[in-house]
């Protein structure tokens, strides 16, 4: 008659569950991959790079060609076949003469050089007849832009923008406007692999 010991049951019973899970998980580590392509990690964030900005920077609405704002542009060094996600946000003011009637527009981009833009429209309109009195309003701008996958290299991130329409009266917008309104422009930067 053989006696068993409940010790060796249960410590094979122990082992043979610790084999199981290490052999299931390699093989669900190795196997799932090559079975699921898609499940593989996509947009890993390799490193960021952040800018902030406090300058004034201001642009009339008589200024009709591309500009860049200035103090507003970053460099990111980037493997090849990596992504750049860029974010771009301020405050801007916007300033209305009192002779002011119409139509103002503002185009602002955000550029990853030669590969990546994304234009924002700032506008205010106004169909009544001029008001005599200056007027100011503020906008929050928030622009994002993702790059396909570029060639390894050093890139600049920059804000440029313009006037659309040279309306009647002294017209503009501003970032950093001093002394009311002074708050920060920020470019934010990922690289994705």
């Amino acid at each position: 008659m053989l006696i068993i010991s409940s010790k060796s049951v249960f410590g094979a019973i122990i082992g043979s569950v610790i084999i199981s899970v290490a052999v299931i998980g390699g093989l669900i580590y190795f196997g799932l991959p090559i079975l699921f392509p898609s499940v593989e990690e996509e947009n890993v964030v390799v490193q960021t790079k952040y800018g902030e900005w406090n300058t004034e920077s201001y642009i009339y609405d008589n200024e009709l060609t591309w500009s860049q704002m200035e103090d507003t542009e970053l460099e990111i060094k980037v493997q090849k076949n990596s992504r750049i996600y860029a974010t771009f946000s301020a405050i801007a003011l916007l300033w209305l003469d009192s002779d002011f009637t119409g139509i103002c527009k503002f185009l602002i981009s955000l550029l990853v050089e030669g590969f990546a833009n994304r234009t924002f429209l700032l506008d205010y309109y106004d169909g009544g007849p001029a008001y005599t009195y200056y007027r100011e309003i503020t906008y929050n701008l928030g622009i994002n832009v993702v790059t396909q996958p570029l060639p390894s290299g050093t890139y600049t991130v920059s804000v440029q923008w313009r006037s659309a329409w040279d309306a009647s009266g002294d017209n503009g917008i501003s970032v950093a406007h001093a002394p009311k309104f002074n708050y920060s422009r920020t470019i934010f930067l990922e690289e994705l692999k």
